[in-house]
């Protein structure tokens, strides 16, 4: 009994180190490693690096047939990528912005199930563009979706972009790695 009581335990600590070993993944590349080793394998996918500043390295490429501009953070040395944030082209037209959030959402939905937190809100009383532009300006819109998902978490919105734009943003966060930049932070403060 008590060698099956082992065997039990080291299976679910084997269990638990698995989970936690689990990245998220951004086009097939595990958010994890070096900004360095990150940024090359995205290279590899066709994107091309247009600058680094900081922490956050940048690239234009196509995301699923669309033109983005995408983002890389890590920590402050560089030695773990913790996210990729995915930016599409502005725009000064809503069902721009929401035919994109929408088709975004649904295949997101088709692959990790209905979001974990959702919020679609629109009080303005007019359809009109130059309305909802002004209420994604006042921040009275809210476009945002979010799923849970193995190694992290994917965050969708509409954000305000500018005087009179708004902009798609996709967000993928890997849990472990923020984490890890978390408590650098918090030996910091």
């Amino acid at each position: 009994m008590r060698k099956f009581l082992i065997a039990i335990s080291l299976l679910f600590v084997a269990v638990i180190n698995t989970m936690e070993q689990e990245h998220l993944s951004f086009k097939g590349i595990p958010i994890e490693g070096s900004m360095t080793e990150f940024c090359q394998k995205l290279k590899t996918k066709g994107f091309t690096q247009l600058g680094r500043d900081d922490n956050v390295t940048t690239f234009t490429g196509d995301f699923t047939g669309r033109q983005a501009t995408v983002g890389v953070g890590a920590t402050d040395d560089g030695k773990s990528v913790h996210s990729v944030v995915v930016i599409f082209d502005e725009s000064s037209e809503w069902n721009t912005l929401v035919n994109t959030y929408d088709y975004y959402k649904g295949l997101y939905i088709r692959k990790y199930g209905e979001p974990s937190a959702c919020r679609e809100h629109n009080p303005s009383r007019q359809d009109s563009n130059i309305s909802l532009m002004y209420e994604l300006g006042q921040g009275t819109v809210t476009y945002a979706s979010a799923w849970n998902v193995t190694g992290g978490t994917i965050e969708l919105s509409i954000e305000k972009a500018g005087y009179s734009d708004g902009v798609v943003i996709i967000r993928y966060r890997d849990s472990q790695n923020v984490e890890t930049k978390i408590q650098k932070d918090l030996e910091d403060i």
